[in-house]
């Protein structure tokens, strides 16, 4: 929802009905990161001046809304109400208020001198426009009733149209000073994040709550695309089958997502968390195989998986429901093997979630079939990713749409060019500085991803970046696009050597932001994703 300035504005105060209709639907529609200003006086040594409505954008610039509830006309260029010239002009009067409110702005700090205010009038009661309008007028600065009913197209269309500088902190603050001087305002992107992250999740629980209920099913497999609530989804599964006084297994491969759900349930006599050799190995009845320090992917591979394919006829531990997230990065000889431990006398309750596009594992996973007993359904809502960040997943590597209503705004998404790895360290420390110094984003919700061990290790060697298994408040964690799959960070520095990754690498690495991203990496790797280029 865009932010009523002040938040406490009686909005039925106002002169009538349409202004009331037009402010409501900013707000409703709009993103966080707009500021909708409505009743504004500006009135300077020559004349008195009252404007409609002021919206604002840290990002996208500053914007005058006239407001008129006549049946118009334009007549030869004039503007009329009921076949009557209208007093003042509605379109004169939008860009007369907006250069004065331009006049004031840049007047108050050097980084305003070139600012812009676009201007447009609403007509809520207005279904369409006959006819040409003057060659002065734009379509996209006059809102009738259709596009009000879609303001956040509305206002993007209009804003695209008067290209203006970004307001920044310095600019949303001296506007709210100059209109609102009453109002205390300060910038704090960190706040913004959390509050993108707490709308996400009440997003996200909705979508997710009307699922929850397939467990009455033995065989349950439900697909989505990251940031979909898969993962939201399976933990509910648990709690549900904690409820009912269930043993219960939830695994998922790695081990960094492994820990998260760690942290995200309960512990609980009855229930079993975490990666899936990891948990194996600990089952009752599974003889021990002590994991050396240095153990690395071909250890786990060929020794860890060895050991469980020779032992697992001697587990004897048992389950009512078992729970697998992330099964695409599963074989169907593990998935086999889980299966054998749910106890035949329970409700032998099989639940997965999974998501084809992020399988970077080619273990031959592949979706089960209705005709063998398995329920399915679909997750098809974006519900981790902010507004901008859901458009690229969605438009440039096939992710889920956002969802319908108020999305939180993208704090940021950007692109550094680096076509060697000495420029890509530099850049990446850079941009980690200017998150945590400038912008006030805490360490631990910072990420930086990586396509290969190569280039993770070169950092964490140039940085004091970490492991995930190292991090704390203070850190910036720093690991492979594999590694990262299933957590998700407020900002996320996505890092590349060459452009040569598959979608399905590039979709798991940006989907983990939340809230900001920062591409570095060569120009076509940009340009594969739609950013600008500097």
């Amino acid at each position: 929802m865009g932010q009523l300035i002040p938040e406490d504005f009686p909005i039925e105060s106002l002169a009538n009905d349409e202004e009331r209709l037009v402010v409501r639907a900013l707000v409703e529609q709009l993103s966080d990161d707009w500021h909708v200003i409505p009743d504004v006086g500006m009135g300077d040594a020559q004349r008195d001046r009252q404007t409609d409505i002021v919206i604002a954008h840290h990002r996208d610039g500053v914007a005058v809304i006239e407001v008129k509830g006549h049946k118009v006309s334009i007549d030869h260029g004039i503007w009329k109400a009921h076949g009557s010239p209208m007093t003042p002009q509605p379109l004169a009067q939008a860009k007369d208020n907006a250069y004065a409110l331009r006049s004031r702005l840049r007047a108050t700090h050097p980084s305003l001198s070139r600012l812009e205010v676009a201007w447009a009038v609403a007509l809520p009661n207005t279904t369409e426009i006959a006819g040409h309008l003057p060659i002065e007028i734009d379509r996209r600065q006059v809102l009738t009733c259709d596009r009000v009913e879609h303001a956040r197209d509305a206002i993007d269309e209009l804003m695209s149209y008067r290209l203006s500088q970004p307001l920044g902190q310095v600019g949303l603050e001296r506007l709210v000073q100059l209109l609102r001087p009453d109002v205390e305002f300060s910038w704090d992107p960190e706040a913004r994040a959390r509050l993108a992250r707490a709308k996400l999740n009440v997003i996200c629980a909705e979508h997710v709550s009307v699922l929850a209920r397939l467990d009455l099913n033995r065989k349950v497999c439900v697909t989505g695309g990251a940031g979909s609530g898969k993962t939201r989804l399976a933990t509910e599964w648990v709690h549900r089958a904690l409820d009912r006084d269930e043993r219960v297994l939830l695994c998922c491969y790695n081990d960094p997502l492994g820990g998260e759900l760690i942290a995200r349930l309960p512990e609980h006599d009855r229930l079993e968390v975490g990666a899936f050799l990891r948990v194996a190995l600990e089952l009752e009845g599974m003889p021990e195989l002590a994991v050396p320090d240095d153990a690395d992917r071909d250890w786990w591979d060929q020794v860890a998986i060895g050991h469980l394919h020779r032992h697992w006829h001697e587990v004897t531990q048992r389950f009512d429901t078992i729970v697998v997230d992330e099964a695409q990065d599963f074989s169907p000889a593990w998935l086999a093997q889980l299966h054998q431990l749910l106890d035949l006398d329970g409700p032998r309750r099989f639940l997965m979630v999974a998501d084809e596009a992020q399988g970077l594992y080619a273990r031959g996973f592949t979706l089960p079939y209705i005709d063998d007993g398995w329920a399915r359904c679909e997750l098809v809502t974006n519900c981790r990713n902010t507004f901008g960040i859901a458009q690229l997943l969605s438009a440039r590597l096939g992710g889920p749409a956002s969802p319908e209503g108020a999305v939180p705004e993208t704090l940021g998404i950007g692109f550094a060019e680096a076509n060697d790895l000495d420029t890509l360290s530099e850049l990446v420390i850079e941009e980690c500085d200017r998150l945590i110094d400038e912008d006030g984003h805490a360490p631990a919700r910072v990420l930086v991803a990586t396509f290969s061990s190569e280039v993770r290790d070169r950092l964490r060697s140039d940085h004091a970046f970490v492991r995930w298994e190292d991090a704390d408040d203070h850190t910036i964690i720093c690991e492979t696009v594999h590694r990262s799959k299933g957590l998700e960070f407020d900002y996320v520095v996505l890092v590349a050597v060459n452009n040569d990754m598959s979608d399905a690498l590039l979709y798991v690495g940006a989907s983990r932001a939340i809230a900001g991203l920062t591409v570095i990496g060569p120009r076509s790797l940009a340009q594969r994703l739609g950013l600008d280029c500097p």
